[in-house]
């Protein structure tokens, strides 16, 4: 173990250290106490062959911890000589783990259970880093400057530029080193603190991110050869570390240089991961995922929204006018609105709308922040802007059903239809109706009445108006003289196109639920 200690005396590389610089670490068991010294993790599946790993951390995935079967993982573990392992008691009693632990000399340490195994693993990891403990290199005290630092030193064994850069390639730090290789691509990220997005550079992330060591990539077009490494804790990729290569290619120990660089990296990737923003894209990306159906369990959900049990929720949808160009620019306005006035919301975006969720707010209270935040997004981007408001819903298992209702008044508020600046369902709910009955028509086309496409072909083909004259004799309620008033036509031409339409169609008006069903149709191939 690590003789280093920290200056409130805890030695560095002990549960003791680990339970009191981790978040997500309490203590359950811990019958030889906490100064058991740990020099790592392993993340287990108690069905799998556990391995030889003395001093380690299990971390015991998917293990229940009511289960007799976990009681025998902990005797393998001691017997092992694991430090201890960390579970998820999700809800339920720990007794019957705590007594075996007693029994067999073990600690037992609990993670929430909101909080994602990767994110346990690479907390654990990068506090035992910060001390030269463990699987990473140690750190340099937090801070950017020393990213900046890292990144000179590695392009001074280079010989190229070294960027430093977070998942979303946004270019952390960066090097400034006299007479290092250089070219347009790394100047434009350096200036605008972020890489360009291109499908290509796209693949090349993707397999940094996979692979263990450093990849290589040849001179393409006016971009200089690179070589790149990824940037984890433990198992969680942080982010990534590139070099432009000199000419003479890439020497070992410039790649030696390069995977050091990417360890020492990792613990100031990981604590950004606390910072407002990062928690604010990380609140972003969750709400995102959720809405398009792919994201984390409720509950997990809810904590990283800091949401709290049952808490309501309401969603926001503002999108412009003139389409997506501007929908970039409308959700910085947003959340810059939200910043000042609403902290507690997360803003998100979809090609097409600006969403916002809101959090224990009445109807009213939601319906007065949509339009103060609509006023003000309107003034920043000079166009139209709609606002819509949803329903508030018990909890985020109805995160779709949310999407879906903000999305439908968006759909019905198009052209000005609503009338307020900010429309909720009540607003536009027949509008939602036809449109839906519209969607559902289009997947199914066997459900229309065969009469209302004959009629509608034979109007384009021969130039007739058959589809008005039923349409207004149907607004109308069957009243002929009103119908034929409006259509300017005599009485008795209306009742002529009537048989005709019963004639040449097959449609029995007479039956009101054809004319219902044919109402429907006419009207939804009008709009």
């Amino acid at each position: 173990m690590s003789d280093r200690t920290i200056p409130d005396g805890r030695a560095a590389g002990s549960l003791r250290f680990l339970v009191g610089s981790t978040g997500p670490l309490r203590v359950l068991a811990a019958p030889g106490g906490l100064d058991v010294p740990v020099r790592g993790t392993v993340i287990h599946d108690p069905g799998d062959p556990l391995p030889a790993a003395p001093s380690a951390l299990l971390l015991l995935v998917g293990a229940d911890v009511a289960d007799p079967r976990t009681g025998t993982v902990l005797r393998r573990a001691a017997a092992e000589g694991y430090a201890g392992v960390v579970v998820k008691c999700r809800g339920q009693e720990a007794d019957r783990l705590t007594a075996e632990a007693e029994r067999c000399s073990l600690a037992v340490l609990a993670a929430g259970d909101a909080v994602p195994w990767r994110y346990v693993d690479a907390e654990i990891g990068c506090a035992l880093a910060a001390y030269g403990v463990g699987d990473l290199s140690p750190s340099a005290p937090a801070g950017s400057e020393e990213l900046f630092s890292l990144a000179d030193a590695v392009a001074a064994v280079v010989g190229g530029s070294v960027a430093v850069e977070d998942l979303d390639q946004h270019v952390v730090a960066y090097s400034n080193v006299p007479g290092q290789r250089i070219d347009s691509l790394r100047e434009r990220g350096i200036l605008e603190r972020r890489v360009p997005d291109d499908p290509g550079q796209r693949q090349q992330y993707r397999d940094v991110l996979a692979a263990d060591g450093v990849v290589r990539f040849p001179r393409a077009r006016d971009e200089l050869a690179r070589a790149a490494v990824a940037v984890r804790a433990g198992t969680l990729p942080l982010g990534t570390l590139w070099a432009i290569e000199p000419e003479g290619g890439l020497s070992e120990q410039a790649e030696s240089a390069l995977r050091d660089a990417a360890r020492l990296a990792a613990p100031h990737l990981l604590r950004a991961l606390n910072s407002t923003e990062t928690e604010q894209r990380m609140r972003r990306d969750t709400l995102r995922a959720l809405l398009e159906g792919y994201g984390p369990p409720a509950d997990e959900a809810a904590a990283r929204l800091r949401l709290g049990q049952g808490e309501k929720v309401s969603l926001t949808a503002f999108a412009p006018d003139e389409g997506s160009a501007l929908i970039a620019h409308l959700e910085s306005s947003l959340v810059r609105y939200c910043a000042a006035h609403l902290p507690s919301a997360t803003v998100t975006a979809s090609t097409r709308a600006v969403y916002v969720l809101l959090t224990s707010l009445s109807p009213a209270a939601a319906r007065r922040f949509a339009d103060g935040a609509l006023g003000t997004v309107r003034a920043a981007l000079g166009t139209p802007v709609r606002a819509v408001v949803t329903r508030a819903y018990p909890d985020l298992l109805r995160a779709g059903a949310l999407r879906r209702e903000a999305d439908d008044i968006l759909r019905a508020t198009d052209g000005g239809r609503a009338g307020a600046p900010t429309a909720t369902a009540e607003d536009v709910r027949h509008v939602v109706l036809l449109n839906r009955l519209a969607d559902e028509l289009r997947r199914e086309p066997w459900l229309r009445l065969p009469g209302v496409a004959a009629l509608l072909a034979h109007d384009a083909e021969q130039g007739t108006d058959y589809a008005a004259t039923v349409t207004a004799w149907l607004d109308a309620t069957g009243d002929v003289a009103s119908a034929a008033a409006g259509l300017r036509v005599h009485p008795n031409t209306l009742r002529y196109r009537l048989r005709r339409v019963r004639e040449l169609f097959g449609l029995d008006l007479d039956d009101r639920e054809v004319r219902l069903a044919a109402w429907l149709e006419l009207r939804l191939a009008q709009r």
